[in-house]
């Protein structure tokens, strides 16, 4: 009896004892868990502030490939435009005859450039700033009706030739302009043509830099006012492109003259020739990236 209530207690103690070192482990698993999870929620923070300033840095130094394939971002073109008063005159002309033969014709044609040229020089133009543009030598034909066993019909007859020589030439002295045409007519009589002139700038390169801050700031301003518009906030430039600068002339000889001269006789007086502006114009294409 004795030895069953023995064996009973110790039974009860084994019992508590491993009651007691459960609920220890089970305290310390918790504990451990309990780590561990707060470790997990400040590295999950860290990771996700990480993934975002990422995110937005992938955002801003994104480019794309090619200009305008994105479908990110904000893409405008500037322009920058002056004018000026134009420094150089181009004058189209030259000199067209007509004759039986090729050689009467190119004789002729010779010699009418040869007192054109010589009037110039004597103006003071130089050989570098007369050049030949275009020369060309044509058969002239006249078409004759003729009807033979009641059938009417056409055919061609040479007739001659046609020869046109024409050059343009520089003129530095915008003053003197209409007075050099007039000489040039004389110089060529019946033969010269005057088929314009265009007035620009020898050198237009010191305005680039002028026009490309123009133009960027065009850029800008329109990039912001589309931001301001779509509610999103203008980043870095991504990308920029400069167009080709393009001279266009607001006065020109036909504007002033009134006419190309196609077949211009001696002239009385000398034409009134206004040179204008020149207008000066450059554009650039952007990107910004948006945030």
């Amino acid at each position: 009896m004795i030895n069953r209530m023995l064996k009973i207690e110790r039974k009860e103690r084994n019992r508590r004892k491993s009651m007691n070192w459960t609920r220890r482990t089970a305290a310390i698993l918790i504990a451990v868990a309990a780590v561990i999870a707060t470790f997990a929620a400040v590295s999950l923070g860290r990771s996700e502030a990480s993934s975002a300033d990422m995110s937005q840095k992938a955002v801003e130094q994104s480019i794309p490939a090619t200009y305008g394939n994105s479908n990110s971002g904000i893409w405008v073109s500037g322009n920058g435009t002056i004018s000026v008063a134009p420094d150089l005159a181009m004058l189209d002309f030259g000199v067209e005859t007509r004759a039986a033969n090729v050689s009467e014709a190119n004789s002729q044609a010779s010699m009418a450039m040869d007192a054109v040229i010589k009037a110039l020089k004597a103006r003071g133009v130089k050989d570098e700033d007369i050049q030949t543009s275009r020369f060309s030598i044509y058969p002239r034909y006249d078409y004759i009706e003729e009807e033979k066993d009641g059938i009417r019909s056409s055919r061609e007859v040479l007739v001659g030739y046609r020869v046109r020589n024409s050059g343009t030439v520089k003129l530095r002295d915008l003053d003197a302009v209409g007075e050099v045409i007039d000489e040039v007519v004389t110089a060529g009589g019946d033969n010269v043509r005057i088929n314009g002139i265009n007035f620009t700038l020898e050198d237009p390169k010191p305005k680039m830099a002028e026009l490309r801050e123009m133009a960027v700031a065009d850029a800008k301003a329109k990039a912001e006012h589309l931001a301001e518009l779509s509610q999103v906030s203008v980043g870095r430039l991504i990308y920029i492109s400069e167009g080709a600068a393009s001279p266009s002339v607001r006065s020109s000889f036909r504007e002033s003259f009134g006419l190309d001269l196609a077949y211009a006789a001696p002239a009385a007086a000398a034409p009134s020739i206004s040179g204008g502006e020149v207008t000066l114009s450059l554009s650039v294409q952007a990107g910004f990236a948006i945030y």
